[in-house]
């Protein structure tokens, strides 16, 4: 791929199929036409190349591609590319070739692929993360040159370059993300440390570079990184592709962090404006159930159960490892063929009180058990713990 390695986040786009509910994805979307065929690109700073097709739309659209013979170090993503393409955007159009990563077969997307950083890496815009929108603006508005103003890193994905944060001082900003600040092992483990009341839910989902993740999820009702703080937003630890992106890492930042925070890039002058916001959180679509059901690998066929101490499912008696068997009369081992079994989680993320009975196997025993969702993060939970500040890196 050339240069730092291409740091494809597809968490919201592709993690739905297993993972999360599909009408709960969050995307910003950019109208285009491919060789004058109307598509749809998720936009996604995160993403180090202009524009990248998913492998079952490159085919369906007639492109031939071409794969490297070499094989990716860890947290970085095999790419084709396409003969040159003819890509109108709208402001601008041109003509090159495009990107291309091989995705599982199960996994489905409405969109077609990706618009990375540097394709409007040259603007200047306004981030809109609650409406999903981005703006393009002709010059700076006078009243935004008085928020906090930073430095762009100079790398192929959006990052920013944070005062007052140390060594490790780079924020990756990542629109292809929906969910909101992972960090780096170290500073996840402190924070976790120095935040032993919050509570703890599971997410789970398919990343190219990273392969099947699950990670443990949290809330922050303040945030610090330097000098800039953030109020009410979920926290997580950071996977192997997202800490590709830099050795300076502290943070990124998805969607839900975004949310709390108004941004304009001036991409020319290589700065952006920040100013948190003070506005009470919108409340959180997460896993209710604290536990997700995942294959072994890529290759496997069984739905293994990791699971949060305390969460409803552990209530409910489920245990990590215990094998899904059936979500109500539906089974779930069909899941790679039975279209009506994927996505998992629009049974997760159901409304607090809903009852769902699992059947489960543990070894030669058959376990029928019903949990109970309920709020676990705020601002949706009732039962919400202060922080204890934290000054360990910042983060607070």
């Amino acid at each position: 791929m050339g240069g730092r390695p291409m740091k494809i986040f597809l968490a919201i786009i592709l993690s739905a199929v297993l993972f999360r509910a599909s009408a709960d994805d969050e995307h910003i979307l950019v109208n285009a036409r491919l060789n004058a065929v109307p598509i749809q690109l998720a936009f996604d700073t995160g993403c180090g190349s202009p524009v990248v097709l998913y492998s079952p739309y490159a085919q369906k659209l007639g492109l031939k591609v071409a794969f490297p013979d070499t094989q990716p170090g860890p947290g970085r993503v095999v790419m084709g590319t396409t003969d040159p393409c003819i890509l109108d955007l709208g402001i601008t159009n041109f003509r090159t070739p495009l990107g291309v990563i091989t995705i599982p077969d199960y996994l489905k997307t409405s969109v077609v692929g990706l618009l990375g950083w540097p394709a409007l890496s040259n603007n200047i815009i306004s981030l809109d993360a609650v409406n999903h929108r981005l703006s393009f603006l002709k010059y700076v508005p006078e009243p935004v040159k008085a928020w906090t103003k930073v430095s762009l890193d100079t790398n192929e994905q959006l990052a920013l370059e944070i005062p007052g944060a140390g060594s490790n001082n780079i924020v990756a900003v990542d629109t292809g993300k929906d969910r909101g600040i992972s960090l780096p092992p170290e500073q996840w483990r402190q924070w976790k440390a120095a935040h032993t009341n919050q509570p703890i839910t599971l997410d789970a989902f398919y990343m190219p570079g990273a392969g099947l993740v699950v990670e443990e999820e949290s809330f922050a009702r303040q945030f610090t990184i330097g000098s800039l703080t953030l109020s009410n937003v979920p926290v997580m630890e950071a996977n192997v592709a997202e800490l590709s992106i830099d050795g300076h890492l502290a943070a990124t930042f998805g969607l839900a962090a975004l949310k709390q925070l108004d941004i304009v890039i001036d991409g020319p002058q290589g700065v952006a404006y920040l100013r948190p916001k003070n506005a009470p959180p919108a409340p959180y679509q997460h896993n209710r159930l604290g536990a997700v059901f995942v294959p072994r690998d890529l290759q496997s066929d069984t739905l293994l159960a990791h699971v949060a101490a305390g969460s409803p499912a552990f209530d409910a008696g489920v245990r990590d490892g215990d094998v899904l068997l059936k979500i109500g009369d539906l089974d779930v081992t069909q899941w790679r063929t039975n279209p009506n079994v994927l996505p998992l989680t629009r049974f997760f993320t159901q409304p607090a009180g809903t009852k769902l009975r699992l059947t489960l196997q543990r070894g030669d025993q058959t376990i029928i058990t019903t949990a109970i969702l309920r709020n676990i993060l705020p601002p949706d939970t009732v039962k919400v713990h202060s922080d204890n500040p934290s000054t360990t890196n910042g983060h607070g």
